[in-house]
């Protein structure tokens, strides 16, 4: 069986750079960077993905273990401490998928009052050194309906 997908239109959760000087309507989100979700079965499930090559995944995980997979990052997190809580500094297991947005670094400030203005709940800013192989990122969080936790990503290039 062989196709493709094509997208008839820009997909309506990314803009552009014109996008984002005309004022902010949307999130100006430019790529996903990152993926993960908790496991009872870490060990398992990072054997798994190593064996269907994600070999950069470490033979011996801890708590968060993330593969490359082109510019993106795949994640399996331990299900016991859970993801990283940033409103208390510590984990919380709530959340069971993560999913990072990268934005612009000069638009998210923009983004963090976009997000309050439609009442939606956003962490304090997390900074983040030498992550993603970038010298310095800043990052927020909030909780989508499903109980998924999203963060947008700003790397400082």
């Amino acid at each position: 069986m062989t196709g493709s997908r094509t997208l008839s239109k820009p997909f309506p959760g990314f803009c552009t750079r014109l996008d984002w000087e005309v004022g902010m309507d949307r999130l100006p989100l430019v790529r996903v960077a990152e993926v993960a979700f908790l496991a009872s079965n870490l060990k398992e499930c990072v054997d798994f993905y190593r064996r269907i090559g994600m070999l950069d995944l470490p033979t011996s995980p801890g708590r968060l273990n993330f593969a490359r997979v082109g510019e993106q990052l795949y994640g399996v997190c331990d299900d016991k401490t859970g993801f990283l809580d940033p409103w208390t500094g510590g984990y919380s297991k709530e959340w069971r998928l993560h999913i990072a947005f990268e934005v612009p670094d000069e638009k998210l400030d923009e983004c963090v009052e976009f997000l309050k203005g439609k009442g939606i709940k956003v962490s304090p800013k997390t900074q983040w050194d030498n992550f993603h192989d970038v010298p310095h990122s800043t990052s927020i969080y909030f909780p989508d309906p499903a109980g998924n936790i999203i963060e947008l990503w700003a790397p400082k290039r």
